[in-house]
């Protein structure tokens, strides 16, 4: 595994636990106050909850992390973070996931495991991604996605199929 690599401009908050062969690129802001107004201080950092980046993580240019207002932020193995991406406070992601440029995701959401947010999606806050869902380019999601492995794209996003290619890769076909 490759080693841990912090560029010099990244910010790392606090309360951020790193895990093994992570890349954090140039200007992201990781683990700081989360924008939560009325409930936290932007410049407070006495919060009391960790942002959790596990083994392997990806994190690209200019991507923000919030620190977690009633539980930890979570990324998890494996994830792939791509530029000026956003992910909220609260926010649990699932390992093998990957994240393109400029989406967000908001506060309090999960995405389940090999989920992947298109360029420039927008994840609503409180949303549930179910695992192996596929969001299309600038899509707006502001339901829960309840079926595993399929496919939703468009504003509002709707479902477009199942995710076949995925669930072929990960049946080894």
């Amino acid at each position: 595994m490759r080693e841990t690599y912090i560029h010099p401009t990244a910010i790392i908050g606090p309360n951020v636990e790193i895990g093994n062969g992570v890349y954090i690129g140039a200007y992201s802001c990781i683990g700081l106050a989360p924008e939560y107004p009325g409930e936290v201080d932007a410049h407070d950092f006495n919060y009391p909850h960790v942002t959790i980046i596990r083994d392997g993580v990806t994190i690209r240019e200019h991507v923000t992390i919030h620190a977690g207002v009633y539980t930890s932020t979570y990324i998890g193995i494996g994830v792939y973070i791509m530029s000026h991406a956003h992910v909220g406070h609260d926010v649990i992601i699932k390992h093998d996931c990957v994240l393109h440029t400029a989406c967000v995701i908001g506060g309090h959401s999960f995405i389940g495991a090999y989920s992947r947010i298109g360029l420039n999606a927008s994840i609503h806050q409180n949303t549930v991604i179910s695992r192996g869902t596929m969001i299309g380019a600038q899509a707006f999601v502001k339901q829960h996605i309840d079926q595993e492995y399929t496919i939703h794209a468009g504003v509002p996003a709707k479902y477009i199929g199942p995710n076949q290619r995925l669930i072929d890769k990960l049946n080894g076909h």
